[in-house]
């Protein structure tokens, strides 16, 4: 059987693949797939560019974790290339995106996103099966729409949690007051940048993962201060660094994790490719927390 059968989707001429080691799919325990679509955004364009600027940055990157102390050469991550989306069609996108989740986790393999707009999040996390969002985010992705468009990535957060799904939200510094008026109604639980340096609130995190049936995990790139990832549409200062989420992210690897994706990388505002490298990055890096896990027993 082709991969294409199985998917829906297969790797097209985008001249790269991630992590570049050539896995086969028979043999991948996660799937990587890119969702090129930016037709919502309120900031700068260009995220629908992210996913292709990832697989080339990717070519030149050694495989190895230095935070968790594994090779990373034989990760075992299959590429199916990109989802195909349609430009202005969100719905018909967030479909495609979600038979490709069904699809992945059918086969027992665990689905890795990379966007491309974060308005596809909560509709992967719904098809992987998750019932609980970890969600890294400089904003709170909570308003009822944007500009008239309920699809905004600005609405990101709001459809999961409308939906009933349990959230957790780290480094958000970027909100209104109907979204904090939203988020304490529906009991979204925010730890900003100042608190994570609290054990108590690194505790917090952990207990929502470990308590989770089936866990998502998402970044989207703006977190980040701009210092460390300028190729964003809507960067935010004051944010948190990129050690202290790959921190978390073996905290919290003992949770039943059903997904993973990195969102929002915007290649035109990434010229260096620093952001792009460190959207590569974060992916080895959460494989390597699962795998040292897995490890340990």
């Amino acid at each position: 059987m082709k991969p294409e059968d199985v998917l829906g989707f297969a790797l097209s001429d985008i001249g790269f693949y991630f992590p570049g080691n050539g896995v086969q799919l028979n043999e991948a325990k996660y799937v990587f797939f890119g969702v090129p679509f930016d037709s919502g955004s309120s900031g700068a364009p260009g995220s629908r560019f992210g996913p292709k600027a990832a697989r080339e940055v990717v070519q030149d990157m050694e495989l190895w974790s230095q935070f968790f102390g594994l090779d990373l050469e034989q990760m075992l991550v299959y590429d199916a290339g990109d989802v195909p989306v349609s430009h202005g069609d969100f719905p018909a996108s967030s479909k495609a995106v979600t038979e490709a989740v069904e699809r992945i986790r059918r086969l027992g393999k665990t689905p890795l996103m990379i966007g491309g707009e974060h308005t596809f999040t909560p509709f992967a996390a719904a098809a992987a099966g998750a019932d609980s969002l970890i969600v890294f985010d400089a904003h709170a992705d909570c308003r009822k729409d944007y500009l008239g468009n309920p699809f905004s990535h600005a609405c990101a957060t709001r459809i999961w949690v409308e939906r009933g799904g349990r959230t957790l939200q780290v480094g958000v510094r970027a909100t209104s007051r109907d979204e904090r008026e939203f988020c304490s109604r529906f009991g979204v639980i925010q730890v900003d940048q100042f608190q994570l340096e609290k054990p108590e609130y690194e505790q917090k995190i952990r207990d929502f993962a470990l308590s989770a049936r089936g866990l998502y995990i998402s970044v989207d790139l703006d977190v980040f201060d701009p210092a460390f990832a300028p190729g964003v549409g809507t960067p935010e200062p004051l944010g948190i660094s990129p050690l202290e989420v790959v921190k978390l992210f073996g905290k919290i690897s003992a949770a039943n994790v059903v997904g993973f994706d990195v969102m929002e990388l915007c290649p035109p505002r990434d010229p260096s490719y620093s952001t792009a490298a460190l959207a590569a990055k974060l992916f080895m890096e959460f494989y390597a927390s699962r795998e040292s896990q897995r490890r340990q027993g």
